[in-house]
């Protein structure tokens, strides 16, 4: 029954009333045209949505957020300069990335690096390090299903990882996406998985979801997750 409500409000967001392509965490081919910036704005909810009584903190709402700006600029087609904050570790990070498509089965690859710094205290002083993901995806069945696949680098943790993602096109501008990665150090953290309903327009994606990591992006993704509880994970883009 707890899977179940979820599920559902996920079809609901899928079916409410372009431009696409983003997962919650996973990097994957923007297909954005020289001179665009991209403004995104994502939210990970901190309280579980389907614990205890869901509706007395309104399904984890109420228990605040991890939350990310980032504004990416197009200088051509194939690349793009990125900045973004996150309120978890008060983290500032700048990339640079590159993007093509080849064939066959438009195949979409892609790579970013760039610097993050963190945080682990208001008191602290700021560490830094390298970033770093290369991803590929493909899309296959005339364009309706496109497997993704990226590996992440994060200098601060000195850790790696891998992330698999699906996307689904239900219909047009309405996509159903999935996300797992495999949790690969040697304590008792869980994989970090996620699953969310697009909505795309022209110049928008709406995005909201579920997932068991309040962490944002693959190299957040890279330390696992202390729970399998769901909470709601929302993600807004916007082209400019």
């Amino acid at each position: 029954m707890k899977l179940v409500i979820p599920a559902v409000l996920v079809l609901l967001c899928a079916t409410a009333s372009g431009y696409g392509g983003a997962f919650q965490n996973l990097h994957s081919f923007s297909g954005i045209s020289a001179g665009d910036f991209e403004f995104s704005m994502n939210h990970r909810f901190i309280g579980a949505a389907m614990k205890d009584d869901p509706l007395d903190s309104f399904f984890g709402l109420d228990n605040g957020a991890n939350v990310r700006f980032g504004l990416r600029y197009f200088p051509t087609d194939e690349l793009y300069l990125g900045f973004s904050h996150t309120k978890l570790l008060h983290m500032n990070t700048i990339t640079a990335g590159w993007e093509h498509t080849i064939s066959p089965f438009n195949t979409e690859l892609g790579a970013l690096v760039g610097y993050s710094s963190v945080k682990m205290t208001s008191t602290s002083n700021r560490d830094g390090g390298v970033v770093a993901t290369v991803y590929v995806s493909a899309w296959f069945l005339s364009g309706r299903i496109r497997p993704v696949f990226n590996y992440a680098f994060d200098g601060n943790l000195d850790e790696s990882g891998p992330g698999l993602g699906l996307e689904i096109a239900a219909a047009d501008k309405i996509s159903l996406m999935g996300e797992y990665f495999p949790y690969t150090g040697d304590d008792d953290s869980e994989d970090c998985f996620s699953f969310s309903g697009s909505y795309s327009t022209w110049g928008h994606q709406f995005m909201l979801g579920f997932t068991n990591s309040v962490s944002i992006g693959p190299q957040g993704q890279l330390n696992g997750s202390t729970t399998n509880d769901l909470s709601v994970a929302l993600s807004i883009r916007r082209l400019l």
